[in-house]
């Protein structure tokens, strides 16, 4: 009996985990239909341009699919999200050819340009972050065609971020861009969008997004054993014990 209670209890303790963890929005573009991302999941054009591309033939993984990020391009995603004062977002970006860059906008409140922090991908794979409204300085030499891990840690107190790419910290503590003036504020995650509203040719791809409270560092790393299988493991033990 003492054996069956344990069991139980751990069962419980992972699906918990699962559930009432850290992250409150994953994705991965696996189960959307291949073409227009705008119509699906509540994905959205924004700022007067185009819908990007739900494709399978460049993705982050083996198997799956992936957004594909072109010039003249902008969709959003908005969520309701938490008002935890630090909150992350882990998301794969590659660059594969063009002039254009892609942005990545991300912020709260009234969705607008003055985003709590805006990255790019440059031509020639430089990675970019704004300071503020002051600049936008390099912080990493990227390489074209090959998939990059970001990860940015927003202090809604202190309105500013840090900004991680594949485990390296680049930026400590930009301020936020746009807050408090014209740009608006962004009190919480609510929402992020990327493009390029520009002809110049862009080539890009984004794939699994994760936003959550906290600082997220296992986010985009490797999951060992999936929970489930982990539910399934305990259940298969709980009947082998009956």
């Amino acid at each position: 009996m003492a054996r069956y209670t344990l069991i139980i209890s751990l069962a419980v303790l992972v699906f918990n985990f699962q559930v009432f963890g850290a992250t409150w929005y994953i994705e991965n573009f696996d189960k959307f239909k291949n073409g227009d991302i705008v119509g699906q999941d509540d994905w959205e054009i924004v700022m007067n341009q185009k819908t990007s591309q739900i494709q399978s033939k460049v993705k982050h993984g083996d198997v799956g699919k992936s957004v594909l990020v072109s010039e003249k391009t902008m969709v959003l995603r908005k969520f309701k999200g938490s008002n935890a004062s630090t909150q992350y977002v882990s998301l794969f970006a590659r660059k594969d050819d063009g002039p254009g860059p892609l942005m990545i906008y991300i912020g709260g409140d009234a969705v607008k340009w003055g985003a709590a922090a805006k990255i790019d991908i440059k031509a020639g794979g430089i990675i970019t972050a704004n300071k503020g409204n002051a600049a936008f300085p390099e912080v990493l030499k990227g390489k074209l065609g090959q998939w990059h891990h970001f990860r940015l840690v927003f202090d809604f107190k202190k309105k500013s971020y840090d900004f991680y790419v594949d485990g390296k910290k680049v930026v400590n503590g930009f301020g936020f861009r746009g807050e408090g003036g014209k740009g608006g504020v962004n009190p919480a995650l609510g929402w992020i969008f990327f493009g390029w509203d520009h002809p110049e040719v862009l080539t890009a791809y984004i794939d699994d997004i994760e936003m959550g409270d906290g600082e997220g560092e296992n986010a985009g790393l490797p999951k060992a054993v999936d929970h489930s299988d982990k539910l399934v493991s305990y259940w298969a033990s709980i009947k082998a014990w009956e």
